[in-house]
């Protein structure tokens, strides 16, 4: 009797395997046909105007998510995962195969392009990425000095920085006995991007 109950629990088991393998294929497949699989970003312009910044995950040894490096996993923390149900690290066919393939390519270029617009549009400092004067003249010598060479923007100092409308002009400064113009920036506030590099003749 109990090994008739043995046999019967195995081969429940193992049926419940089988079927959960063959659902997950067939979620997956599911979940992939509701998707812009030839334009993902379409699809997360509408995710986005929902305020929804989830990145998409899938399962195998553990989650990882496609275009994310760990430097950035925090961000999946704040904003939160949204899974890809049927991937696994057990390839059941060739066709769970590709589904999987399909899911991974999605989710990477899904990531990578919700990755950018987070970083730029809803998860910078509140003050910017250059908030003050010191931080504005540290990135314009960091870029001067391949240009025009250390010795002469060392020779600038004192540099001086002042904002307006967003955007900070820093420059270098010359003694009045020497000849020739100074290094100069111009650098957005917001987002650090610099729009302007020149030197005084």
């Amino acid at each position: 009797m109990k090994k008739a109950l043995l046999i019967a629990l195995t081969l429940f088991v193992a049926c419940s395997y089988i079927y959960a393998d063959d659902n997950k294929e067939s979620i997956l497949e599911s979940e992939l046909k509701i998707l812009n699989l030839e334009n993902p970003k379409q699809d997360l312009t509408g995710k986005i105007g929902r305020d929804d910044f989830r990145f998409i995950g899938l399962y195998g040894y553990a989650k990882y998510f496609p275009g994310i490096n760990e430097n950035d996993y925090p961000l999946i923390d704040k904003y939160g995962a949204l899974m890809f149900e049927g991937t696994s690290d057990f390839i059941k066919s060739e066709k769970h195969k590709e589904l999987i393939q399909n899911a991974t390519l999605y989710a990477e270029t899904y990531n990578i392009a919700l990755l950018s617009y987070v970083k730029s549009h809803v998860d910078r400092p509140k003050e910017g990425y250059i908030p003050d004067k010191e931080t504005a003249v540290k990135i314009a010598v960091a870029v001067w000095i391949p240009i025009y060479g250390k010795k002469e923007i060392e020779n600038q100092e004192p540099y001086d920085a002042v904002l307006e409308n967003g955007i900070w002009f820093v420059s270098g400064s010359m003694p009045e006995d020497r000849l020739g113009g100074a290094a100069e920036a111009e650098i957005i506030k917001e987002n650090g991007k610099i729009i302007r590099i020149s030197h005084g003749e």
